[in-house]
C-alpha cells in the first residue's frame, strides 16, 4: 500500500478511536450521580471569602454558584458553617474530611494530598506594604533578606515559606492580613507581605490610603486553582474540571474576579 494511503488509514483509525473515547467519557459523565462536594471557607482571607453576617460571600462562593448553575450534578456543601485556617483546609483534604478547596496555589505539600483541576481561577500577585512615611525601596526578595527588617505575613502560606527559605525575617503568627497591616502601623515589623486582592480590599475597607504605601514591585505571581483531595470521589475531578474550563472560556471566571477586585495598588 502506498505511504499516503497508510497515513490516511492511520489518521482515520485515530479519529475513530478518539471519537470512541470521547463518547465513552460523555456516557460515563452522564451516568454520574449528583455529588455533594465538601468545602470549608478559609478564615480571614478577604475577599476570597467574606463573612457577611450569617452568610459567607466572596469570590469563591460566587465561583461555586456559577459551577452549580452549569453543572447541576455538583453541589457544594459545608462552607457556610465550616470555616478553617489554611493549614486546616490542607489537613481536611489530606484526611478526607474535605473533598475540595477553592483558590490555592501549587506546592509540594498540596500535590502530595490532591490535584488542581480545570483552568486557573485567577492569578495572585504579592506586594509589600509599608507605613506611608517610610521611604524604603525594595526590588526583590533578596533586598528584604539583606535589610533584615521584620516582615509580617500570613501563617502557613506557600509564600511565607519561600520568604523564610530566602533568609527573610518573618512574623507569621496569624492568618489575618488585617492584623498584619495593623502591626506595621503600630511599629511591629516594617513590611506587610500581602496578596494584591486582599491588600486592595483591606486598604479600602480600613481607610488606609493615607496610612500605608504599596511598593511597586511584584514579589510573587502564580495561578490559583480549585483543588481536589486524593480521597474525593473519582467522578469529581472530571466534572469540576470541565465546568471550570467552560466558565473560563465564557469569561465568567474573569467577570467574577473583576466584581471583587479594586484598582491595582
Amino acid at each position: 500500500m502506498p505511504m499516503g494511503n497508510i497515513t490516511r488509514s492511520v489518521r482515520a483509525a485515530l479519529r475513530v478511536l478518539l471519537m470512541g473515547c470521547a463518547c465513552a467519557c460523555a456516557w460515563a459523565l452522564a451516568d454520574t450521580a449528583a455529588l455533594d462536594v465538601r468545602v470549608a471557607s478559609q478564615a480571614v482571607l478577604e475577599p476570597k471569602w467574606l463573612h457577611d453576617g450569617e452568610r459567607i460571600v466572596g469570590i469563591c462562593p460566587d465561583i461555586m454558584a456559577a459551577i452549580e448553575r452549569i453543572e447541576p450534578r455538583l453541589h457544594f456543601v459545608g462552607y457556610q458553617r465550616n470555616s478553617r485556617s489554611l493549614s486546616g483546609i490542607e489537613t481536611g483534604l489530606d484526611m478526607g474530611s474535605l473533598d475540595a478547596a477553592c483558590g490555592l496555589v501549587s506546592s509540594p505539600r498540596r500535590l502530595a494530598i490532591g490535584q488542581p483541576v480545570g483552568k486557573p481561577l485567577f492569578f495572585v500577585r504579592h506586594y509589600l506594604a509599608v507605613r506611608k512615611d517610610d521611604p524604603v525601596t525594595i526590588t526583590s526578595t533578596a533586598d528584604l533578606a539583606r535589610l533584615g527588617d521584620l516582615v509580617t505575613t500570613q501563617r502557613a502560606s506557600v509564600f511565607t515559606q519561600r520568604l523564610r527559605e530566602a533568609g527573610v525575617r518573618v512574623d507569621d503568627a496569624t492568618d489575618d492580613n488585617r492584623v498584619n497591616l495593623r502591626k506595621i502601623l503600630a511599629g511591629h515589623g516594617r513590611f506587610a507581605y500581602v496578596n494584591d486582592l486582599t491588600l486592595r480590599y483591606l486598604i479600602r475597607e480600613e481607610n488606609l490610603e493615607d496610612r500605608v504605601r504599596v511598593l511597586p514591585v511584584i514579589l510573587g505571581d502564580e495561578p490559583m486553582y480549585f483543588w481536589i483531595g486524593h480521597k474525593a470521589d473519582p467522578a469529581l475531578a472530571p466534572l469540576l474540571g470541565a465546568a471550570l474550563d467552560r466558565l473560563k472560556a465564557s469569561g465568567e471566571l474573569d467577570r467574577i474576579y473583576a466584581r471583587w477586585a479594586a484598582p491595582a495598588p
